[in-house]
């Protein structure tokens, strides 16, 4: 048989309104979406980074197990040279008991004619 003890709680559940805080070395973007939480299966809709309104954002995905979520979201945008630019936001960290606030880290990936280019920062993720 089975023992052990222990109890998992997982967090609350996300669906809501969410601002994402990303701070790397090339400086502080926030993007906002509406997720969707259904039994930890994340649907993000919505997404924006704001001030930067120019990117067609797909419906994004993620999971929360227990306390920890991962999610990413793609999207693509003509840049200066007429060129379609593909790129993709992975977010990645912990959501407090609360079930309102964490901190993570997120990655943004460029794809210009298969050339890539990567930026890394952290993130705070706050609900409401």
């Amino acid at each position: 048989g089975c023992s052990g003890g222990g109890i998992v709680t997982q967090a609350t559940n996300l669906t809501g309104n969410w601002t994402m805080t990303n701070s790397s070395s090339s400086g502080v973007t926030t993007a906002k979406c509406n997720i969707v939480d259904s039994s930890g299966s994340l649907t993000i809709y919505n997404f924006d980074i704001v001030g930067d309104e120019s990117k067609d954002w797909n419906t994004g995905y993620g999971t929360l197990n227990g306390s920890t979520i991962s999610a990413s979201v793609s999207g693509s945008y003509t840049n200066i040279y007429y060129q379609t630019v593909s790129t993709t936001v992975y977010f990645e960290g912990t959501i407090d008991s609360s079930g309102i606030y964490g901190t993570g880290t997120w990655i943004q990936t460029y794809n210009v004619s298969g050339n890539f280019y990567s930026y890394t920062g952290t993130t705070i993720f706050t609900k409401g």
